[in-house]
């Protein structure tokens, strides 16, 4: 977790998506709705991107947008899917990501995630994203990932040192 006024420019790889997601933001604790944003924002992040609508009764995310190279990636495309809902054991994801999301729901922040993708069978692929919540005006109501490709022994604290965050 990250708080939503951090330093951009802490953010690596992804310091222009912050900027530009933090520029949408408006003054004080607003954040950004869907509609603030154009594909050109994403220039170069293009495939690598999800956009996942949060559902309420039960909480859950299901993705309207899942890119083309995380079909690559993961092997699965989850397009209009729900989180996990397609990896070897969609009951693992409700006490990790799943539990994060809501942590988001409730307060939001911006989120740095980094993991194997061993739940989709493919562990010799590690990723690294940023997590950008976005809301129609009561909440989190969407949020925007964009994910890298790292090496397997690469840490968020490494590639991304003196980044402002707390662990969930």
């Amino acid at each position: 977790m990250c708080p939503l006024d951090a330093d951009a420019q802490l953010f690596g790889p992804f310091a222009g998506l912050v900027d530009r997601w933090q520029r949408r933001r408006g003054a004080g604790f607003r954040l950004p709705r869907r509609a603030d944003f154009e594909m050109k924002d994403f220039k170069g992040w293009f495939g690598q991107i999800f956009i996942a609508r949060i559902e309420r009764e039960p909480f859950n995310l299901r993705f309207t947008l899942w890119g083309t190279q995380l079909v690559d990636w993961w092997q699965v495309d989850y397009t209009n899917k729900t989180l996990g809902s397609q990896s070897l054991d969609p009951e693992a994801w409700k006490s990790s990501e799943l539990r994060y999301f809501q942590k988001m729901d409730q307060v939001p922040f911006i989120g740095i995630t980094s993991g194997r993708l061993t739940q989709h069978d493919r562990d010799f692929i590690k990723v690294m994203a940023v997590d950008l919540p976005l809301s129609e005006g009561h909440g989190v109501s969407h949020v925007i990932s964009a994910h890298t490709r790292v090496e397997l022994d690469d840490e968020i604290e490494t590639l991304l040192p003196g980044c402002p965050f707390t662990p969930v």
